[in-house]
Protein backbone atom coordinates (compact mmCIF):
# COMPACT_ATOMS: atom_id res chain seq x y z
CA UNK A 1 0.00 0.00 0.00
CA UNK A 2 1.46 3.34 -0.91
CA UNK A 3 2.25 5.34 1.99
CA UNK A 4 1.44 9.76 1.39
CA UNK A 5 5.02 9.92 3.35
CA UNK A 6 8.52 9.81 1.87
CA UNK A 7 9.29 6.76 4.16
CA UNK A 8 6.88 3.73 4.67
CA UNK A 9 5.60 2.72 7.30
CA UNK A 10 4.35 -1.11 7.98
CA UNK A 11 1.38 -2.02 8.07
CA UNK A 12 -0.56 -5.35 9.54
CA UNK A 13 -3.31 -6.73 7.47
CA UNK A 14 -5.88 -9.18 9.19
CA UNK A 15 -7.02 -11.53 5.83
CA UNK A 16 -10.42 -13.55 6.65
CA UNK A 17 -11.30 -17.03 5.21
CA UNK A 18 -13.64 -15.27 1.94
CA UNK A 19 -10.20 -13.15 0.93
CA UNK A 20 -11.60 -9.75 2.23
CA UNK A 21 -8.36 -7.88 4.00
CA UNK A 22 -8.65 -5.23 6.83
CA UNK A 23 -5.66 -3.07 8.01
CA UNK A 24 -5.31 -3.08 11.97
CA UNK A 25 -3.39 -2.15 14.63
CA UNK A 26 -2.49 -5.01 16.22
CA UNK A 27 -3.31 -8.66 16.24
CA UNK A 28 -3.56 -12.32 17.79
CA UNK A 29 -5.20 -15.23 16.90
CA UNK A 30 -6.36 -18.55 18.56
CA UNK A 31 -7.64 -19.43 21.71
CA UNK A 32 -5.86 -16.84 23.59
CA UNK A 33 -6.35 -14.14 21.74
CA UNK A 34 -10.16 -13.73 23.72
CA UNK A 35 -7.60 -12.73 26.95
CA UNK A 36 -4.64 -11.15 24.83
CA UNK A 37 -7.40 -8.71 22.94
CA UNK A 38 -8.77 -6.62 26.13
CA UNK A 39 -5.00 -6.54 27.32
CA UNK A 40 -3.98 -4.96 23.71
CA UNK A 41 -7.19 -2.69 23.34
CA UNK A 42 -5.61 -0.98 26.84
CA UNK A 43 -2.37 -0.74 26.48
CA UNK A 44 -1.57 -0.42 22.29
CA UNK A 45 -0.99 3.28 21.67
CA UNK A 46 0.59 4.63 17.77
CA UNK A 47 3.60 5.89 19.08
CA UNK A 48 4.94 3.21 21.58
CA UNK A 49 8.69 2.88 21.92
CA UNK A 50 10.47 -0.82 22.23
CA UNK A 51 10.42 -1.42 25.56
CA UNK A 52 6.49 0.03 26.10
CA UNK A 53 5.58 -2.51 23.62
CA UNK A 54 7.93 -5.54 24.86
CA UNK A 55 6.41 -4.87 28.66
CA UNK A 56 2.87 -4.88 26.39
CA UNK A 57 3.58 -8.23 25.15
CA UNK A 58 5.43 -9.41 28.40
CA UNK A 59 1.71 -8.40 30.28
CA UNK A 60 -0.16 -10.57 27.63
CA UNK A 61 1.70 -13.51 27.53
CA UNK A 62 1.86 -13.03 31.40
CA UNK A 63 -2.20 -12.90 31.88
CA UNK A 64 -2.43 -16.40 29.38
CA UNK A 65 0.23 -18.54 31.95
CA UNK A 66 -1.91 -17.49 34.92
CA UNK A 67 -5.87 -17.69 33.05
CA UNK A 68 -5.47 -19.89 30.31
CA UNK A 69 -5.74 -24.04 30.84
CA UNK A 70 -2.91 -25.23 28.53
CA UNK A 71 -0.03 -23.48 29.69
CA UNK A 72 3.51 -24.03 28.38
CA UNK A 73 6.37 -23.89 30.67
CA UNK A 74 8.49 -22.34 27.78
CA UNK A 75 9.59 -18.53 27.60
CA UNK A 76 7.60 -16.60 25.05
CA UNK A 77 9.79 -16.29 21.72
CA UNK A 78 9.31 -12.73 20.09
CA UNK A 79 10.90 -12.20 16.76
CA UNK A 80 12.04 -8.22 16.06
CA UNK A 81 12.13 -6.95 12.32
CA UNK A 82 13.44 -3.66 12.44
CA UNK A 83 16.23 -1.09 10.59
CA UNK A 84 18.93 -3.34 12.84
CA UNK A 85 17.48 -6.52 11.19
CA UNK A 86 15.97 -9.33 12.59
CA UNK A 87 16.74 -10.66 16.08
CA UNK A 88 14.52 -13.33 18.61
CA UNK A 89 14.14 -12.27 22.40
CA UNK A 90 12.90 -14.78 24.74
CA UNK A 91 10.26 -12.69 27.43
Amino acid sequence: VPSSSSSPSPKLYWLDEYGASQCIKYGCHGYGSNFMLSILDRGFHKDMEMDEALELMKNCFDQLKGRYVINNPQKACVKILDENGCRILHL
